[in-house]
């Protein structure tokens, strides 16, 4: 950390207590720098040779802090998740979290030397679908490593660091810091007029019933308003927030006749433009064609369906002042360091898993708190496009104003964890659970609950012989490594249909494995080969959800969707994969996802000892032939580190 780098209170406790040895919970609004708690820990452990875990709950994360630490602590970081492998074995070790827990399981003694892990995000404990992990980890971890957990606020602290004190070895100490260093000043456009106080608004004709029920007339929201708006204001650079892919694309597309540059900003942002597409190779991309007319107007789109590298170029691009106004979904606020002068909503109602909703206020604040640079600006604006015809204003008013929600315990442990523990501790497993979160967060029926759960999927991996004479079987250690899909990998394993299918229907069948259709996704034509894998792929699923109806375990196993069954043929004969959007609807983005999440099954499933010899060869046979140009993370992230950030 440079010297001249002042401060505030609260990092100078927080960082004197893990100092003295505390494992410490640190809960501050984002953008207050709780990052510098994390690097001056990491930096009095590498000084002392003493090694350190950083997780995060997302890649795109986790990958930002593996090219940020590499340029500070050279040679000293490593990267784990899954589809990426660089270094393992550094003193500075970078994971997702499920990554982490998955190691502490299966090789805890390659983290002796590990003497701190640190949490970013920790309140992705509260997460419904993916938040098991980080209790589990909590739990599990190592009695000799230290703590240091990083969130947003959270209102509940006191009875998670309760919990924390029940199953951690060290002295836990807490820093709580409301103050935002860059206070929030919000403001709002209805009926295509700006307000500048949510009273202004409230008191205004705009969000009368009379007004909303076409008494008046109506004027819609305008995009070119807005900017306009924000432009004379000196309000840009700005990061407006929409909860579609596509609307991102078409929000974009109406700024065609806008030019937010000066003469010399275009030729700089071009410039940087062409160099990044080439050096990462993805000048074929269709979304070239959309944004280079965007880039050199300073105006962008970022979202999951966008190929790795071109977000990265577009990320970069907006890290140098180049890009002015960037639309982007939700993920983009989720701890990656983008922030802006001024961050917009286009709504507060977003798709939660399985239902819309209004935004959480810790949702919201995470995106809000993109808004304002640290050192640059001494406030940052909050601009809420309000359509007074679909927003419940006491809804506005509780998201603006109201508490955070606690967070609460997610606690769901899928087989494979169940498998691991068992193979460790047996019978004796039992006693793990009433040290959760959950046990300390609930009454006394939904503790019961929670334990017949376990206790029914225990019994269902008895009858399926993935529990067997006080241990685990061959096919139960192969399925323990392979997390969310381990009845149908153990299945299809024990029943030979592995060795029956030909190489290319093998991957073809990891891929339907892996894949999750989006909502209204259009259905590909499939070919009569894949129409039979199909149709053979869901008998198979039939007899392993009977068999989870019986003993009332819910959700069931995920099915085989073979959506991309036909581009991950194609793709594994070698076509470009330029090419593959004539064979599928799905975005580029996620293909690469899922051709990736095929590659860490496959993974996976190669460091099992239990399996044939001739699987294991089939195995790195598939790999060598389908990680290869724009899927190999690690050539994406190799080629990131060495690319200098000019402004």
């Amino acid at each position: 950390m440079k010297e001249t780098i002042l401060l505030d209170d609260f990092q100078k406790k927080a960082i004197e207590y893990g100092l003295k040895g505390y494992s410490v919970i640190v809960s501050a609004p984002t953008g207050a720098g709780k990052t510098l708690i994390a690097e001056h820990i990491i930096d009095a452990c590498l000084k002392d040779n003493k090694g350190v875990i950083y997780t995060a709950p997302i890649k795109a994360l986790s990958n930002q802090k593996f090219r940020d630490f590499s340029k500070k602590y050279t040679n000293k970081v490593g990267i784990v998740t899954g589809d990426v492998s660089i270094n393992p074995d550094a003193p500075l070790i970078i994971m997702t979290t499920e990554i982490f827990r998955n190691a502490i399981l299966t090789s805890p003694a390659r983290f002796n030397n590990k003497m701190w892990v640190i949490f970013d995000e920790i309140h992705y404990l509260d997460d419904i679908e993916r938040g098991t992990v980080w209790e589990e980890t909590i739990i599990l971890l190592p009695k000799h490593m230290h703590l240091l957990a990083l969130s947003a606020t959270l209102p509940n602290i006191d009875e998670f660091i309760q919990w924390l004190k029940s199953v951690h070895t060290h002295p836990i100490k807490k820093v709580v810091e409301k103050k935002r260093p860059v206070p929030l000043t919000f403001r709002y456009q209805c009926n295509d007029n700006f307000f500048f106080t949510y009273k202004e608004l409230k008191r205004s004709k705009s969000l009368s019933k009379h007004y909303s029920n076409n008494n008046y007339h109506i004027k819609p929201n305008k995009l070119s308003s807005l900017v306009v708006h924000l432009k004379s204001k000196n309000l840009l650079p700005c990061i407006y927030f929409s909860f579609s892919r596509r609307r991102c694309e078409i929000l974009a597309h109406q700024m065609h006749g806008f030019n937010l540059l000066e003469s010399k900003e275009k030729d700089r942002v071009v410039e940087l433009f062409s160099k990044l597409t080439e050096t990462f190779d993805v000048t074929d991309t269709t979304h070239i064609n959309f944004l280079y007319p965007l880039i050199k107007k300073g105006i962008g789109y970022h979202h999951a369906g966008l190929l790795p590298p071109l977000k990265e170029i577009i990320e970069r691009l907006f890290t140098t002042g180049l890009l002015k106004l960037i639309f982007t979904t939700e993920t983009f606020a989720l701890g990656i360091n983008m922030p802006a002068k001024t961050v917009v909503f286009d709504t507060l109602y977003k798709y939660y898993g399985r239902t819309s909703r209004y935004l959480k206020v810790r949702d919201f604040y995470q995106m809000a708190g993109r808004a304002g640079r640290r050192g640059i600006d001494s406030k940052g604006f909050v601009y809420i496009r309000v359509d007074p015809a679909r927003i419940d204003t006491n809804k506005l008013e509780n998201i603006i104003y109201g508490e955070y929600e606690p967070i609460v315990s997610q606690l769901r442990s899928c087989y494979a964890t169940i498998l691991n523990l068992y193979n460790i501790m047996q019978e004796k497993l039992y006693d793990i659970y009433p040290r959760s979160f959950l046990f300390k967060q609930t009454n006394y029926f939904k503790k019961k609950e929670a334990l017949n759960l376990l206790k029914r999927k225990v019994a269902l991996l008895k009858e399926m012989k993935y529990i067997v004479n006080g241990g685990i079987s061959w096919k139960a250690e192969l399925a323990s490594r392979v997390y969310s899909f381990e009845l149908q990998v153990g299945e299809l394993y024990e029943k030979g249909i592995f060795d029956s299918l030909d190489e290319l229907s093998f991957f073809v069948v990891i891929c339907a494995l892996v894949y999750e259709p989006r909502k209204g996704e259009k259905r590909p034509k499939l070919t009569k080969k894949t129409k039979r894998l199909k149709k053979e792929f869901k008998y198979f699923m039939k007899g392993i959800h009977k068999v989870e109806r019986r003993f009332h375990i819910y959700p069931l196993s995920k099915s085989f969707s073979f959506n991309l069954a036909e581009a991950s043929c194609a793709w594994y004969e070698g076509i470009s994969f330029y090419k593959l959007n004539k064979l599928c609807a799905t975005d580029e983005g996620e293909i690469v996802r899922y051709f990736r999440m095929a590659i860490q099954v496959l993974r996976e499933m190669s460091l099992s000892p239990t399996i044939t010899s001739s699987l294991k060869s089939r195995v790195y046979r598939c790999l060598k032939r389908v990680n290869r140009d724009v899927i190999n993370a690690e050539n994406q992230l190799t080629t990131d580190i060495n690319l200098p950030i000019s402004p």
